[in-house]
């Protein structure tokens, strides 16, 4: 997998994201006129537990960042680099929608110090819940180097087995953890994102995972497309009808695995690139559209495709500015 279609991986990962924050709510059919009903539930909402995002884009990072390793370019001061750029597209975000959330809904938010500071940093997302996973995948990138060195290095049946082990243990606690919030605010911070941090560590590992099919070129179990193309339906299929998080990582990882073995037409794969290239700041802006500023815009498209389309466009053309700014400020910075 090379750096092309990294890219369009991540243009079809964010078009999940959209879809999946669109349909995955429980008063879905008040918001728009599904055409297909499987009971009293619409389809939309079924295909959308197969469109959780999150496992999507920590797996391509850790296969992005394991490809840095093994090439002796992931360092600390890389990674600090890599993740100021990301946050300092995520500050014009904030600069940009926060006074027009002011303008249209002075009550919606709280401006006081404390919610500044926790979005300013996204400790705590209360402008944008949806970028919640901006800070605990911040300090992955940061812990990058030691972990995967560390998985790199496993070997004997005893030290895998044991590293599952301590994984489990973690894994365990945080999900106590998320039982058994505190109500100070500061251990309530740490709790949550260690939890965080859990969770996306095991996708982050799972993309590691890829790179080493990869190196390996045991990434084409299948020759026959048509093979992947049922395979990856039966997965959709499956991945809606019963909503288990657990395996999301699983379902992620290995649907990515099929979509590698089929060959995409030119235009398809050109949208997905040039969708996948600004899938950052698309992914920092929707749900300012579509849940928070202006919802009675998007869903008042009516039906779910034309609702799709609408999101997809007016996040892309946001997306541009944003991405414009942002590289001006990093050049001028000589970041």
């Amino acid at each position: 997998m090379n750096k092309e279609t990294s890219i369009i991986l991540k243009g079809v990962a964010i078009l999940m994201m959209l879809f999946y924050h669109l349909f995955n709510r429980t008063e879905i059919n008040e918001l728009c006129s599904p055409l297909i009903m499987i009971g009293d539930t619409p389809l939309v909402h079924y295909l959308s537990q197969a469109c959780h995002p999150v496992p999507f884009f920590l797996i391509l990072s850790g296969y992005g960042l394991t490809y840095l390793y093994r090439h002796n370019r992931l360092g600390i001061l890389s990674e600090s680099r890599r993740i100021l750029k990301l946050y300092i597209h995520y500050w014009i975000v904030l600069l940009i929608f926060m006074p027009i959330a002011y303008c249209l809904y002075p009550t919606m938010y709280k401006y006081d110090i404390l919610h500044i500071i926790g979005n300013i940093t996204a400790i705590r997302c209360n402008y944008n819940g949806e970028v919640w996973f901006l800070f605990p995948y911040a300090i992955i990138c940061l812990t990058a180097y030691p972990i995967i060195n560390y998985l790199f290095q496993l070997n004997g049946k005893v030290k895998i087995f044991f590293t599952i082990i301590v994984y489990i243990i973690l894994f365990l606690t945080a999900k106590y953890m998320s039982f058994c919030l505190s109500d100070n605010l500061i251990i309530n911070i740490i709790q949550q994102q260690f939890i965080y941090y859990v969770i996306l560590l095991f996708y982050f590992a799972l993309g590691l995972l890829l790179y080493r099919l990869s190196e390996k070129k045991m990434l084409s179990p299948f020759h026959n497309q048509n093979v992947c193309i049922m395979l990856i339906m039966c997965l959709i299929i499956i991945k809606s009808m019963f909503k288990v998080t657990i395996a999301d990582g699983i379902y992620a990882l290995l649907f990515i695995i099929l979509f590698l073995n089929i060959p995409l037409h030119k235009y398809i794969a050109k949208m997905l690139h040039t969708i996948g290239r600004r899938s950052m700041p698309m992914w920092m802006t929707h749900t300012f559209f579509c849940a928070y500023l202006f919802p009675d815009f998007i869903y008042g498209f009516n039906y779910p495709i034309l609702i799709f389309i609408v999101l997809v466009i007016v996040s892309y053309l946001t997306a541009i500015p944003i991405m414009w700014i942002g590289k001006r400020i990093i050049n001028t910075i000589k970041l």
